[in-house]
């Protein structure tokens, strides 16, 4: 079953996602209007996320699944404090960034990621496990952390503000990942089973993709918009 698990995590970090033009790009050189489009766009994600996790608990009778789907959904709402969610922390953080919230729209490749998690997420439970930890979890982990190593290097040059929303994050995701896995091993004990957490988890990571399509779009709009 480790070898399920270590296949599962290596799917993760090979998938092209991680390696896409925008996130390859920004790791060299994040721009304050880089961070504020990418926060705006995970604002969305973060209130999908666990909508997420609520679908996929409604969908099994083990109570053990249950409660550990429901310990990383109480995570993210901040333990029953409305300031400490992780929807407030980056509402909290784009205010700090001055971002306006009256002009703030959701790209439309930012919409089909959420239909197609949630389509995933439809399929089944084991589905639903395989969309939810290894490509959401597990990958966020890898990904949020090269975000937050650039906001680094951008943080001195603009003196912004703490980060704590990367660094709750990250510190969730290394948490709520490890529970996940745990919790695939445990009852991905059929072929199906494992099968079907493999599907979920191909699918979610080829939706992501499309949140950084997005973002890579309005790259090539903003720079034939400079050149004319």
């Amino acid at each position: 079953m480790n070898d399920f698990i270590e296949h599962l995590k290596s799917e993760v970090e090979s998938h092209p996602v991680l390696t896409s033009k925008w996130l390859l790009d920004r790791k060299e050189r994040l721009r304050f209007e880089d961070l504020v489009l990418w926060l705006s766009q995970e604002y969305f994600v973060s209130i999908g996320f666990v909508d997420w996790f609520l679908l996929v608990a409604a969908k099994t009778r083990n109570q053990k699944a249950k409660i550990v789907l429901v310990e990383n959904i109480w995570e993210e709402l901040g333990e029953g404090k409305i300031d400490d969610t992780h929807v407030s922390i980056l509402t909290e953080f784009l205010n700090q960034l001055k971002f306006d919230f009256s002009t703030h729209e959701i790209l439309p490749e930012t919409k089909t990621y959420l239909e197609k998690m949630k389509s995933v997420i439809d399929l089944g439970f084991y589905y639903g496990l395989g969309a939810l930890g290894p490509a959401n979890e597990y990958l966020l982990k890898l990904e949020y952390s090269q975000i937050a190593n650039a906001y680094q290097k951008l943080k001195l040059e603009y003196n912004l503000p703490e980060g704590k929303f990367f660094q709750v994050n990250l510190d969730a995701d290394e948490g709520h990942s490890k529970r996940m896995f745990d919790l695939i091993a445990e009852v991905s004990d059929t072929d199906q089973s494992r099968h079907q957490v493999m599907e979920g988890n191909r699918l979610a990571l080829e939706a992501r993709k499309d949140f950084y399509l997005g973002l890579s779009r309005l790259d090539e709009f903003n720079l034939k918009k400079a050149v004319f």
